[in-house]
């Protein structure tokens, strides 16, 4: 048997592992070059580094200081650590049961709903699940331990 020869759903996984390594290591990515640059190098240098373009590193770095909060964890960061098999169900389910979500939220606009959306981490979570990277069963146990924060966005939409 070639080790081509996989199943649909081997394939899945594997595909989901790949995105989620992906996404990880462009977030890293961004998070070394901003210590980086706070470190005091400068872009040539941390192109070198990096064998990447100035152009990216110069890309990253706006990126960082115009969304300070892309630098920090996310709940969809700890949920692709685990799809990575970088850390355990348990340990996720540890850190996502602690988290203090937000919810998205429809801005208003003179009292009026505005046909925007405002998201909140709470979207990683159903993002995931939709994704296939949570199972019912820790949905459930997310949306068990933040019931009173998911009816307050219900009564608020």
């Amino acid at each position: 048997m070639s080790t081509m020869d996989i199943t649909r759903d081997q394939a899945a996984a594997e595909l989901d592992e790949v995105a989620a390594r992906l996404r990880l290591n462009n977030r890293d990515l961004l998070r070394v070059v901003a210590r980086a640059r706070k470190a005091g190098m400068r872009q040539r240098a941390i192109e070198k580094h990096l064998d990447i373009s100035q152009t990216t590193v110069y890309r990253l770095l706006r990126q960082s200081a115009e969304t300070p909060g892309v630098l920090e964890p996310t709940p969809a960061e700890i949920i692709d650590r685990r799809t990575a098999g970088h850390i355990s169900t348990e340990h996720m389910m540890e850190q996502l049961l602690s988290w203090t979500f937000t919810f998205g939220t429809v801005p208003n606009l003179d009292g009026v709903a505005t046909d925007a959306y405002e998201p909140g981490s709470w979207d990683d979570v159903e993002r995931a699940f939709y994704r296939g990277q949570l199972t019912e069963d820790e949905l459930s146990r997310l949306m068990d331990k933040n019931k009173d924060g998911l009816e307050r966005a219900a009564h608020s939409a």
